[in-house]
């Protein structure tokens, strides 16, 4: 529903639902902090940050939007390709390979886990803090200059119909 909705902002609202199943299956799979940072970090922060530019843009949103487009016939190809080849890659794979190396697994605590993610791993997240923040600024930039653009062509089509009146009354007093 992301990519085939019609609608761009139901598209961005199918994404957040999108991520907020995959916050589950972390659930599921009793990884509560990596469900709390993707609902904080993909839905709190990168959908709202998507549904803040496309506002912000001014992009036609609605019936008038055609987001759809003429490949959606090689994007099933590809993606029965690459159903079929992940699919054997599987198969074909040894699947009691963690069940064997389960015993070896160090289980780490939620402090451990953000101390390593919150000294090793503090570039990428800055990198992707300062990426969201750009996007942010861009979109504003650009939404700035659509509103100056659209009062210069309201003040050029007053001008126009100015003329127009003015020329209409010149030519009646004759």
């Amino acid at each position: 529903m992301v990519i085939t909705g019609k609608h761009i902002l139901h598209s961005a609202f199918y994404l957040a639902v999108t991520l907020l199943c995959v916050a589950i299956y972390f659930v599921l799979l009793r990884a509560e902090y990596l469900a709390a940072v993707q609902i904080l970090v993909y839905i709190g922060s990168v959908v709202v940050l998507i549904l803040f530019a496309l506002m912000l843009t001014r992009t036609k949103v609605g019936d008038e939007t055609n987001i759809s487009n003429n490949q959606k016939i090689f994007a099933a190809l590809i993606s029965i390709i690459l159903f079929v080849s992940l699919s054997m890659v599987f198969y074909y794979s040894r699947i009691n390979v963690v069940a064997e190396n389960a015993s070896s697994l160090k289980i780490v605590s939620i402090k451990e886990f953000a101390n390593i993610l919150f000294s090793k791993y503090t570039l990428p997240f800055e990198v992707a803090s300062v990426l969201l923040l750009a996007a942010l600024v861009g979109s504003v930039v650009l939404a700035m200059k659509e509103k100056e653009s659209s009062k210069d062509a309201d003040i050029a089509r007053n001008d126009d119909t100015d003329s127009i009146e003015k020329n209409d009354f010149k030519e009646g007093d004759k």
